[in-house]
């Protein structure tokens, strides 16, 4: 198994993509069997879908949108202007299958359907995959997990990040070889030679202010503690959505503090699955970027700078750290939300230093989400805001 990345910034996607396929191709040494593509919304997706469908039939591609740039060990690319990047495997000996399928009003039917699909896409039917790497279109996440649960049931790693956009009403997208979507699931099947080791995490902790949620609607939460919500998360941190009760987005406000529903315990350490706060509604009701249930606990976290900054590289020795004893990572896929990104944009190239440090000269293709798919424990895939996702592949 050989892994490269590459990337570039052209300004035309057909452009952009050639000239990254050029270099990973150089790299390896040799065709890629599988590319992972991140790009960014200003390009134009269909005419990056046609530059993938001149790729050999046997190549797979796994493509999604980011918010505003890409990343690779090379540095940030985008923002200012378009970026894409690519991550690509020659495994001979491994399988990779993909598949798309359009959400519609049954995402967790859309889910199972495509989890099937890309099983035998690989050509493995009946046999169970290493791990599904998914992208999602925003809003029925916990709905494609449960889909995807349906076919393999709950032991399968799910790793990977919603699509993204510049902006929460810009263009997400989903792209498979010779093909763009705007509402699918896209899901890969990954049989690798090698082996596979991941970890979920955040960099925020947990404040004294907490709740029993007694009534919620999905992603709408209508009132904590019997008074509008808005209200109450305005107390708990010192007036920070003043300017926006009445009606507002409140993504930028809240990235250092989202709520957190507890989620189980890695030895004495307690994990929170992350909740990001969207908007205020005229009610002073909140709307999240997850759902949420009657009966949750709800802890209010905090964050910083420093700590986001901080926590990626914490995840990738995470990773390495659950790995085999004799395990030399050969590339990574790496998940970081967008929330958290735009909260220390004027220091993402710490970021990438962060990674940099842990894995070497591992190569690696990193995104930036509107949420992020993972598991804490075996058998517990879950949807979640402001975390970092990384998977190792490796021999």
């Amino acid at each position: 198994m050989k892994i490269a990345t590459s990337a570039s910034t052209a300004a035309a996607a057909g452009a952009a993509f050639d000239e990254a396929v050029s270099a990973l191709r150089a790299s390896l040494g040799t065709a890629p069997d599988h590319i992972f593509l991140s790009y960014t919304e200003p390009y134009d997706v269909d005419e990056l879908a046609r530059a993938t469908a001149a790729l050999p039939a046997s190549v797979r591609v796994h493509g999604s949108s980011s918010c505003l740039s890409v990343m690779t060990a090379a540095g940030v690319h985008g923002a200012p202007g378009p970026g894409l990047a690519l991550l690509g495997i020659a495994d001979a000996e491994g399988a990779y299958g993909v598949a798309a399928e359009r959400l519609g009003a049954a995402p967790r039917a859309a889910g199972a359907r495509a989890a099937q699909r890309a099983i035998e896409d690989a050509g493995r039917a009946g046999e169970l995959p290493a791990l599904f790497w998914l992208t999602s279109q925003t809003g029925a996440e916990e709905q494609v997990l449960l889909g995807i649960e349906d076919v393999v049931g709950p032991d399968v790693p799910v790793f990977g990040g919603s699509s993204a956009a510049d902006s929460l009403d810009g263009a997400q997208s989903q792209l498979e070889r010779g093909r763009a979507h705007e509402d699918a699931v896209l899901l890969t099947a990954l049989y690798p030679s090698g082996e596979i080791s991941h970890a979920f995490s955040s960099g925020y902790v947990p404040t004294e202010h907490r709740c029993r949620v007694t009534r919620a609607e999905g992603r709408r939460l209508p009132e904590i503690d019997g008074l509008p919500a808005a209200e109450v998360y305005n107390r708990w941190t010192g007036g920070l959505i003043s300017g926006q009760l009445g009606g507002g987005s409140i993504l930028e406000q809240t990235a250092l503090h989202p709520v957190g529903r507890p989620s189980g315990w890695i030895g004495k350490v307690p994990q929170f699955l992350l909740i990001h706060p969207s908007t205020v509604e005229k009610d002073n009701s909140m709307t999240f970027s997850a759902n949420i249930n009657e009966g949750d606990e709800l802890v209010l976290m905090s964050g910083s700078r420093e700590s986001l900054i901080g926590r990626v590289r914490s995840v990738v020795d995470a990773a390495r750290e659950a790995a085999p004893p004799s395990f030399r990572a050969q590339g990574a896929l790496v998940i970081f939300c967008a929330g958290c990104m735009l909260a220390v944009r004027d220091d993402i190239d710490r970021v990438v230093q962060g990674i940099v440090a842990s894995l070497g000269a591992t190569p690696f293709l990193g995104r930036f989400t509107f949420g992020e798919q993972g598991c804490f424990a075996r058998g517990r895939n879950q949807h979640a805001n402001l975390s970092i996702a990384v998977i190792l592949l490796g021999q």
